[in-house]
């Protein structure tokens, strides 16, 4: 059935270009308010970093709290979480610039997106090196880097049994 055919007999009679070029400015501009910030980058200061996968930037006067997409790091009270810190913040360090391509945003409201600094992508560096799981549940961006890291047993992949931190968290 073509579009106009099923426009008029849904809308009784009532079918005109216009009121169909309005209907899909409509939606696709409620669409774009749903979308919002999704696959844009923004840049900012680099001022605190929480945990290995968790940063604030100082972005436009404001605080922007980034969860680093694709991965899960240990906990800071979690073997290995500490290192895992430590790691990104010798990657990004506090005042330093970074720039975040923007993914999503989580059930905390926080911007997941992967992180640059100094031009480097800081989410593959933390798995590659062994200081973060690729976070299967959201993503296989990182799956080829973490098995790299397991085989080569970097980082955490050198202890023993490492607990996924999602695992860790249930525990708790």
């Amino acid at each position: 059935m073509r579009i106009s055919k099923f426009l008029k007999l849904n809308l009784k009679g009532t079918f005109s270009p216009l009121k169909f070029a309005m209907i899909i400015l409509f939606i696709l501009y409620g669409l774009s308010l749903i979308v919002g910030d999704l696959n844009k980058e923004i840049q900012g200061e680099i001022i605190k970093v929480y945990d290995g996968d968790t940063i604030t930037l100082f972005q436009n006067q404001e605080k922007v709290k980034i969860r680093l997409y694709g991965l899960d790091a240990p906990e800071l009270n979690q073997r290995f979480g500490k290192e895992a810190r430590e790691y990104l913040l010798s990657l990004c360090p506090l005042h330093a610039q970074a720039k975040v391509k923007i993914i999503d945003k989580d059930k905390y409201k926080r911007v997941v997106g992967i992180v640059y600094c100094n031009g480097i992508n800081v989410n593959e560096k933390l798995v590659e090196n062994g200081f973060a799981w690729a976070y299967r549940e959201y993503s296989n961006d990182y799956v080829v880097l973490e098995n790299k890291a397991r085989k080569n047993t970097m980082g955490l992949w050198g202890e023993a049994n490492p607990l996924k931190p999602s695992e860790f968290r249930r525990k708790q």
